[in-house]
C-alpha cells in the first residue's frame, strides 16, 4: 500500500526521452571539460561511435585521435596525466581495455595517473558487430588492476 504522504512520484519510471550510455558519456565529458581545463579526451578511430565527437568539436585543442592504435592511446594518455593533465579515453571495450591492457596496466595503474579509460560497446548488446566487438571481459581485465575503480552505468544518466 502506498501512503499519500509519503509523496511518491508515480511518473518516476517514465521514459522521456531514450539515450544510450554513450550518448550520456559524451555529454558528461564536455560537462567535466566546462568545468575543469585539465580534462583532455583522447580516442582510437571512434570518435562519432564514442560521442567524443562534440568534446573534439567544442575543445579541439584538448582532443587527440591517435587512430587505430590503442596501445598509443593508453600510453599518451598515462603521459599526459603524468603532467597534470585528466585524460579520458575511448574505445569500444574490446579495444581499450582489451587490446591496450598492458599499457593500462603498466603506464596507468601501476604509476597511479588519473586516467578515465571509457570502454563503449560491452557486452553482446552489439550483435550487428559480431563476436570481435563484443567484449565480455573488461570489467574483470580492469578490476584486478591496482587502485583501478570500475564503473559500469546503467544508463545516460548514471554515464554523464
Amino acid at each position: 500500500m502506498i501512503r499519500k504522504e509519503m509523496h511518491l512520484r508515480a511518473d518516476l519510471f517514465e521514459v522521456k526521452e531514450q539515450a544510450s550510455t554513450r550518448d550520456g558519456f559524451g555529454k558528461g565529458l564536455i560537462e567535466a571539460a566546462d568545468a575543469d581545463s585539465r580534462v583532455i579526451a583522447l580516442c582510437a578511430d571512434l570518435t562519432e561511435s564514442t560521442r567524443v565527437e562534440a568534446f573534439a568539436k567544442k575543445y579541439p585543442d584538448r582532443f587527440i585521435e591517435v587512430g587505430v592504435a590503442e596501445q598509443n592511446l593508453a600510453a599518451l594518455a598515462s603521459g599526459f596525466a603524468s603532467y597534470g593533465k585528466i585524460p579520458f579515453i575511448a574505445s569500444y571495450a574490446t579495444f581499450s581495455p582489451g587490446r591496450n591492457n598492458e599499457q593500462i596496466r603498466t603506464t596507468v595503474a601501476l604509476n597511479n595517473v588519473p586516467v578515465k579509460v571509457a570502454g563503449m560497446h560491452a557486452g553482446v548488446s552489439v550483435g550487428p558487430d559480431g563476436a570481435t566487438h563484443q567484449a565480455l571481459e573488461d570489467i574483470a581485465l580492469m578490476r584486478v588492476l591496482p587502485r583501478m575503480t570500475v564503473i559500469s552505468p546503467c544508463d545516460a544518466e548514471e554515464a554523464r
